[in-house]
C-alpha cells in the first residue's frame, strides 16, 4: 500500500489529504495482524498474538454491542479502538452519509493492516474520519474544535471494550473529548441566549465612536508598545485582600489592569489602576463602578460591551477589542471566528484588534496585555477557587450587596454558602500546597484556558501570587515575599503610558486635535448606520413579496434568504431558528416558513427600537 496508491485510495487522499501520512513507515513495537474468525467471511485485529475482538464471530460481537446504542441523525458518534473491523463497518452503515463519525487508535502502524479491508470503504463516506496514534490526537482535538457544533444535538462515544480496557490513553482522550464538547455545546447555548445583544451592542458602540464622549480607540494602536515591562492582572478572588500590601509595595515597577469587579477593592487600597477591563453586554457591570472617580482610568472593553456603561463620560478613554477565536480545522488551514458584530467594526475601524478570550474577564485581560506586548504578568486575585469557602474578595460590589441583606439568620458565611452548594462543585490541587481547594465546573474550565495559555506564550513570564486558590499548571505560584524578590531589580517605570493618548486627554481635549482619527475610516460610522437602515428596509419588503406571492415555496430557497445568509450580522440573529428547523426536518413547508419570517420579523423590530434613537446623532441638515 505505501508503494503504490490504488485508484479508490488516491481519491480519498484527494478529499482528506492527512489519511495520507499513515503510510509514511510509522515504526512501532506493536505487531497487528488482521486474521480470519472462525465464522467464514469474518475477521478480527490481534495485538502481538491477542486477539481484540471474538475470534469466533466479531460481527455478532459488533452487532450486540451496537444494539445497546441508540444513535440520532444528529449525533457525532466517536468509536474508541478499532479492534473489531466488523463494528467499525456496522456503525458507518446505521450512520447516514455526510453524518460525523470519528474512529479513534491508539497506534499509527495499525491503519495500513486495516485499510484495504475495513477502513478503505468507510472512508469513501462523507462525515467519516480517522485518528489514530499519539502523532494526530493534536488533529482530532483541531478538528473537534473546528466542528459545525449547530447541527449537533449529541455525542455518542462507542468503546471497543478489549481496546479500552488494555489501553488507558482511551480514557483520557474520552474525558478530553467531553470537556471540549460540552464547552462547544455551552458556547452555543451562551450564543442562542446573547448574540442578538452583542450584535445591538456592537452596532451602538460603532456608530457612536467619536460622536460622544469618551473618546474610543483600537486596542491594535497599542499592540506590542509595552515590550520588556512588567504587568499585573488583578482579579476578584478571595485571596486579593491579603496581598494588597504586596501591590501596593511594587506599584511603581508595574503596569495595574484590574478587571471590572476587582477595581472597587483597589480604589478603597488607594492603588489607581492604569485600566480596568469590562467583557459584560448586560448592565451588571456598570454595579462595579458605581460611585467611584475613574476619570483617569481608561476603560477597556469588547466592542459587545453594554451601551449603558460606555456612553457616559466617567472614564479617561474607552480602548475597543473584539473577541476572536483562532481554530485550525482538519485540512490544516486557519479559521477565524470572531463575536457576533464583531465583523462590523471593519467597516469603522482600520483595525480593531483581535483578543482571545476563555469567557471571563481574566482571560479576556491576560490576552490583552500579551497583545500589548508585556514580558511579565503577575496574577493577583487569581484563585479559581472557593478559597476559605468565599466567591469574591471582601470590598467588590457583589460583598457591598450582601451586607445590606445582613440580619441574625442571615450572616455572610451563609450567603456564600448557599451560592456554593447551588453550584457543581468538585476538588483540585490547591496553588503551592499539599492539599486540595474547592472549585466548580466553570472555574475549572478557566483554570484550564489559563493552562494551556500558558504553554502557547512560552516568551512570558508568568506568575500566580497565591498560596490559597487552584493550581494553575505552567503557572508557578509564588509567596508576596517571593515576588518582591523577583522584582528587586526591576526599575520603576515611571509610567511611559501617560504619554500616550488613550492616558493622556479626555473627549473635550481632543475635540479638534483628532478631528480625523487616522485608525477610523471617514465617515465610518455614519455608513454603516446607513448601511444597516438600507438592509433592514430591504428585508422588510422583501419579507411584504414573499408573503404576497400565491406560489407555495421554501423561504430557505428565497433571493432574500440567500441574501441573509451572506450577512453574517443578520443571519446569526436568526441562527436559533434555522438551528431548530435543521434539527426537525419532519416540519412541513408551511410551519418552517411561519417560523424564519416571524424570526425575522422580530429581529427587524429589535433592532429597529434600538437604532431609531442613533437617527440623532446624524442629522440630514447641519
Amino acid at each position: 500500500m505505501s508503494q503504490i496508491i490504488d485508484p479508490i485510495s488516491s481519491e480519498i487522499f484527494e478529499r482528506k489529504p492527512y489519511l495520507r501520512n499513515y503510510f509514511r513507515n510509522f515504526s512501532s513495537e506493536n505487531l497487528w495482524e488482521l486474521g480470519s474468525a472462525k465464522k467464514e467471511g469474518e475477521y478480527y485485529v490481534s495485538l502481538n498474538g491477542e486477539p481484540l475482538s471474538s475470534s469466533f464471530s466479531p460481527l455478532t460481537q459488533a452487532i450486540r454491542l451496537l444494539d445497546t446504542y441508540s444513535l440520532k441523525s444528529t449525533d457525532i458518534v466517536i468509536l474508541f479502538g478499532l479492534g473489531n473491523p466488523h463494528l467499525i463497518q456496522k456503525i458507518s452503515e446505521t450512520l447516514a452519509p455526510g453524518q460525523i463519525l470519528i474512529l479513534i487508535g491508539d497506534d499509527e502502524t495499525l491503519i495500513p493492516v486495516i485499510w484495504d479491508e475495513t477502513l478503505k470503504p468507510v472512508m469513501t463516506i462523507p462525515g467519516r474520519h480517522l485518528f489514530s496514534g499519539d502523532a494526530f490526537f493534536p488533529l482530532f482535538f483541531n478538528y473537534l474544535e473546528s466542528l459545525p457544533i449547530e447541527r449537533v444535538s449529541g455525542l455518542k462515544v462507542i468503546r471497543n471494550p478489549t481496546d479500552t480496557n488494555r489501553n488507558p490513553i482511551y480514557r483520557e482522550l474520552e474525558e478530553k473529548t467531553q470537556t471540549v464538547f460540552s464547552a462547544k455545546m455551552s458556547d452555543l447555548l451562551t450564543k442562542f441566549e446573547f448574540e442578538r445583544l452583542w450584535i445591538k451592542n456592537s452596532i451602538w458602540n460603532l456608530i457612536h465612536v467619536g460622536k460622544t464622549p469618551p473618546v474610543r480607540y483600537p486596542i491594535y494602536s497599542l499592540k506590542d508598545q509595552f515590550k520588556g515591562l512588567t504587568a499585573v492582572l488583578v482579579s476578584a478572588g478571595p485571596s486579593l485582600r491579603k496581598n494588597l500590601a504586596w501591590l501596593q509595595n511594587v506599584r511603581d515597577k508595574v503596569f495595574v489592569l484590574s478587571c471590572d469587579t476587582s477595581l472597587k477593592v483597589l480604589i478603597k487600597a488607594g492603588i489607581e489602576a492604569d485600566g480596568v477591563v469590562t467583557l459584560d453586554a448586560q448592565t451588571n457591570s456598570f454595579f462595579h463602578f458605581m460611585g467611584e472617580s475613574l476619570t483617569k482610568i481608561p476603560l477597556f472593553a469588547d466592542l459587545v460591551s453594554s451601551p449603558t456603561l460606555l456612553r457616559e463620560p466617567m472614564f479617561r478613554s474607552v480602548v475597543h477589542s473584539v473577541t476572536a477565536k483562532y481554530q485550525v480545522d482538519a485540512e490544516g488551514a486557519l479559521v477565524r471566528e470572531v463575536t457576533a458584530g464583531g465583523e462590523l467594526a471593519e467597516q469603522v475601524f482600520n483595525e480593531v484588534g483581535d483578543i482571545q478570550s476563555g469567557g471571563s474577564v481574566a482571560t479576556t485581560a491576560f490576552d490583552m496585555l500579551r497583545f500589548m506586548g508585556f514580558t511579565s504578568v503577575y496574577f493577583l486575585g487569581q484563585d479559581l477557587a472557593y478559597s476559605g469557602r468565599e466567591i469574591h474578595s471582601t470590598g467588590t460590589h457583589h460583598n457591598e450587596k450582601w451586607l445590606t441583606l445582613l440580619n441574625r439568620k442571615n450572616s455572610l458565611e451563609r450567603i456564600n454558602e448557599v451560592i456554593i452548594r447551588k453550584r457543581e462543585t468538585r476538588f483540585v490541587p490547591k496553588a503551592g500546597a499539599e492539599g486540595t481547594v474547592l472549585t466548580d465546573y466553570v472555574l475549572d474550565l478557566y483554570r484550564h484556558w489559563f493552562e494551556e495559555s500558558a504553554t502557547s506564550v512560552s516568551e512570558m513570564k508568568l506568575f500566580n501570587v497565591n498560596e490559597d486558590g487552584a493550581e494553575i499548571a505552567g503557572i508557578p505560584s509564588v509567596r508576596p515575599d517571593k515576588a518582591i524578590e523577583n522584582l528587586e531589580n526591576t526599575p520603576n517605570h515611571n509610567y511611559p503610558w501617560r504619554k500616550i493618548s488613550i492616558w493622556q486627554m479626555g473627549f473635550e481635549e481632543n475635540r479638534g486635535k483628532e478631528d480625523h482619527p487616522t485608525y477610523l475610516h471617514p465617515n465610518g460610522s455614519e455608513k454603516l448606520f446607513q448601511t444597516i437602515q438600507k438592509d433592514l428596509e430591504f428585508m422588510e419588503q422583501g419579507l411584504n413579496q414573499f408573503e404576497a406571492d400565491p406560489e407555495k415555496k421554501p423561504f430557505q430557497d428565497s433571493d432574500l434568504w440567500i441574501w441573509i445568509r451572506e450577512q453574517s450580522y443578520l443571519r446569526r440573529m436568526v441562527r436559533k431558528t434555522e438551528i431548530y428547523i435543521l434539527r426537525h426536518k419532519d416540519l412541513e413547508l408551511d410551519r418552517k416558513n411561519q417560523l424564519l419570517i416571524q424570526s425575522i420579523k422580530k429581529e427587524i423590530r429589535y433592532l429597529k427600537r434600538s437604532l431609531y434613537p442613533m437617527i440623532d446623532s446624524f442629522p440630514e441638515k447641519g
